[in-house]
């Protein structure tokens, strides 16, 4: 009896050790994946990819850009793009994705043009056609309604910034009491929206996102924004845009204050 006993101790004992050893040994190799991962993200901190790349460690252990490898599909052609030369493709990651292997003179480069091409806007390429004089006389009032309806569905959504939800109050009280710029606090909310650097331009690259995004549902964004901008800068300050929307010069000034905050 006392040697069985003494039997199950060892075999308790040995146990022990080897989920001891086991232990040791997932730990040490959680422990070296941890320094894997915090030495790749220490070396690929100071290391700025284009659009297209990612930073990858190299044989030596040095951190690079490479393109990446596989882009996922939106399954969804609102997310589709249209680019400048006219090519569609399922996804700005797979044009940007296209720019790096030409860059890079990878044999997966199909499109050497593509270097030189950019994103017009999204969805798949079609037939726009083009702005005409009247449609674009008449696209302020279209825009500014549609600006006041999507102001109004954010916040009952509850996707709209807290800091906007007094412009909606006072926009529905506007429209209540028939008010014939009711839609003003929601040019004011876009124009807030469209200036990310709050510098009260908003500058050529703020502009495309914009654009990219509306074009095919509305073919005289462009035009429009074109004729905006008066002294031909490639930007529209906030003196444009109240000009081009129809807002009062107190509401330009109230403008440049609230957009800053």
């Amino acid at each position: 009896m006392v040697s069985k006993l003494n039997f199950l101790v060892l075999i308790a004992i040995i146990s022990i050790q080897q989920f001891a050893f086991i232990k040791s040994e997932i730990d040490i190799k959680d422990e070296q994946e941890k320094q894997l991962i915090n030495d790749f993200q220490d070396r690929c901190a100071s290391t700025k990819c284009r659009d297209g790349e990612t930073c990858v460690l190299n044989k030596d252990g040095d951190a690079e850009c490479a393109c990446i490898a596989q882009c996922e599909d939106p399954k969804d052609e609102r997310l589709m793009i249209c680019t400048k030369a006219n090519h569609t493709y399922t996804s700005d990651c797979e044009f940007f994705q296209m720019q790096c292997w030409c860059r890079k003179n990878d044999e997966q480069c199909t499109r050497k043009e593509a270097l030189t091409d950019s994103i017009d806007y999204f969805g798949r390429c079609q037939n726009l056609g083009v702005c005409t004089n009247f449609e674009l006389e008449v696209f302020p009032k279209r825009m500014t309604t549609w600006l006041g309806e999507i102001l109004d569905a954010l916040f009952v959504r509850k996707d709209l910034d807290a800091k906007y939800e007094v412009l909606v109050s006072e926009a529905r009280k506007m429209k209540l009491s028939n008010t014939e710029k009711w839609w003003r606090n929601a040019v004011l909310w876009e124009f807030c929206e469209l200036d990310r650097t709050h510098d009260n331009v908003v500058n050529n690259e703020e502009l495309a996102r914009f654009v990219r995004s509306l074009k095919v549902l509305e073919h005289c964004i462009q035009p429009f924004l074109d004729h905006c901008d008066t002294d031909n800068d490639n930007k529209i300050s906030s003196d444009e845009w109240g000009t081009c929307l129809g807002l009062d010069q107190d509401d330009t000034t109230f403008l440049k204050t609230f957009c800053s905050q």
